[in-house]
């Protein structure tokens, strides 16, 4: 296993639910690759300038983002990250939600950087 890399690809991903809690289009824009597909829980599917609109139209704002039972699969310059993630999230101005997501994320490798391509979660039952 490259550790360097998998230490890259935790650290994208403290960057990036750092600046979706941040509100932080700028940075988003630099760790989403081009071709994202992000995958909601609701079943929303959206392309990358869709979900940087409704995170800067505060359709999602995250208070809290919390991953555990990470693992990163590596293969050359793709990975796949599995695990679970806990957020507190909803719409500007409204209260916000704690929900509990299995998520996929892969990674691809572009310029030497790792860059979102696809986010997939699934709603966990409340416990």
């Amino acid at each position: 296993m490259d550790r360097a890399a998998v230490g890259e690809i935790l650290a994208q991903e403290t960057a990036l639910y750092r600046a979706m809690i941040d509100r932080d289009v700028s940075t988003l824009r630099e760790l989403l690759a081009d071709e994202l597909v992000y995958v909601h829980s609701t079943a929303v599917a959206e392309s990358k300038p869709q979900y940087l609109a409704g995170v800067a139209n505060g359709l999602y704002e995250y208070d809290r983002i919390e991953s555990s039972d990470v693992e990163v699969r590596l293969r050359s310059d793709m990975a796949v990250e599995t695990g679970r993630v806990q957020m507190s999230v909803g719409a500007a101005g409204e209260s916000k939600n704690t929900i509990r997501l299995l998520c996929v994320l892969v990674w691809v490798k572009e310029a030497g950087r790792w860059r979102l391509l696809l986010r997939q979660a699934t709603r966990m039952p409340a416990s």
